[in-house]
């Protein structure tokens, strides 16, 4: 039994002497432990006598009943929610059976942390429940729901996700399905989203960035020559995700030539001017087309960028460049080096290129 002068103590005006009766009692073991401190949630006003409660009910996370954990989603201050959805996030997998409950709850807000909490369990959800999180009357629920099954990858869920991406008005739910769908990795929801999305360069603002991550996850090499029009047209605002988009497409299919209007698309975004990430990022990707002259040309003066992490980018991107003046450059590069840690990754790099060990004046045939 816990002790009277402990149930006192959360009575007392001292506030340290209430913080200190909650790491007491949830230290004691006791049955009552959880139920004494989930009350006194609801009369203590102190936010950091709160927060010494909900500490203590962390500690006692384990062995705390389901329903206590639960009434915690139901207090009025949303810090208290969260940290109770924390808690129960961490037994998602044990308290499957009452979270599928309280989808069913009218409390919107209970349904949606339902859903929340249960992306963390190892054996997931019953399928009954995300058909109805996904026909909620409120669209937190569903946007949830939504990113569940993308998180999860469940491949059986896509016609429903498609649905959404297709019939939604609400732009969030829309974004949500675009990017479910992207981890999900399905190549034939991008054929049905055509029918209503036929060109990401015509598309709404809102909507491109999730679109774009969609095409790089599903789509083939033929996608690639959309994403330029679309960097184009729309500019800086979608560079990084359009840049990672073909990138992903180029790793997945093994992608090594563009077409002319890609190329200099591609090419002309690399400036100096341009992020130090965001270069890098490019650079990577061009290395994907190096063994195209007028790309690896684009490249070749990024290998005396002053910027060293931009400087071995540029040649690692060079890799597949077989370019008389690249081989030339890229030989002369490393004895002009007087950094050893930098000049001993160049010569690396230099030694995992076929070509980069005949002399400078080789033919590249």
């Amino acid at each position: 039994m816990i002790e009277q002068r402990l149930i006192e103590a959360f009575s007392s005006p001292d506030e340290s002497e209430r913080r200190s009766a909650a790491r007491e009692v949830s230290e004691s073991c006791e049955a009552e432990a959880t139920e004494l401190l989930v009350s006194q949630l609801r009369v203590q006003t102190s936010r950091a006598v709160k927060e010494a409660i909900l500490r203590g009910l962390s500690r006692m996370w384990t062995t705390s009943p389901v329903e206590s954990m639960i009434e915690l989603l139901r207090d009025d201050d949303p810090f208290v929610r969260a940290e109770g959805a924390a808690m129960l996030q961490r037994r998602a997998s044990d308290v499957i059976e009452a979270l599928c409950r309280l989808v069913r709850s009218e409390d919107r807000d209970l349904r949606k942390f339902s859903v929340d909490i249960l992306r963390e369990a190892i054996a997931g959800a019953p399928d009954a429940l995300y058909l109805a999180a996904l026909k909620d009357e409120d669209i937190n629920v569903v946007i949830s729901a939504i990113e569940n099954i993308g998180s999860r990858q469940q491949v059986g869920f896509s016609q429903q996700v498609i649905a959404v991406a297709m019939e939604s008005s609400q732009p969030m739910a829309v974004c949500a399905a675009f990017e479910a769908l992207a981890q999900i990795g399905n190549k034939d929801a991008l054929e049905a989203l055509r029918k209503k999305y036929p060109d990401a360069a015509l598309m709404q603002g809102f909507y491109l960035q999730p679109f774009l991550k969609l095409l790089g996850r599903v789509a083939g090499p033929e996608s690639i020559e959309e994403i330029c029009r679309t960097i184009q047209k729309r500019g800086e605002l979608i560079h990084d995700v359009a840049i990672d988009a073909v990138q992903n497409i180029a790793s997945r299919r093994n992608v090594t030539k563009l077409n002319e209007f890609c190329e200099g698309t591609l090419c002309g975004l690399l400036t100096p001017n341009l992020d130090r990430s965001l270069r890098s990022h490019l650079l990577d990707l061009l290395g994907h087309f190096t063994e195209s002259s007028r790309v690896a040309l684009a490249v070749l003066p990024y290998i005396h960028d002053s910027d060293p992490f931009i400087g071995l980018a540029a040649i690692k991107a060079l890799t597949n460049s077989s370019d008389p003046v690249v081989e030339t450059a890229l030989h002369a590069l490393s004895s002009a080096e007087t950094d050893p840690d930098i000049r001993e990754e160049q010569e690396e790099l230099l030694r995992r290129r076929p070509r980069w060990n005949s002399p400078p004046s080789s033919s590249p045939n």
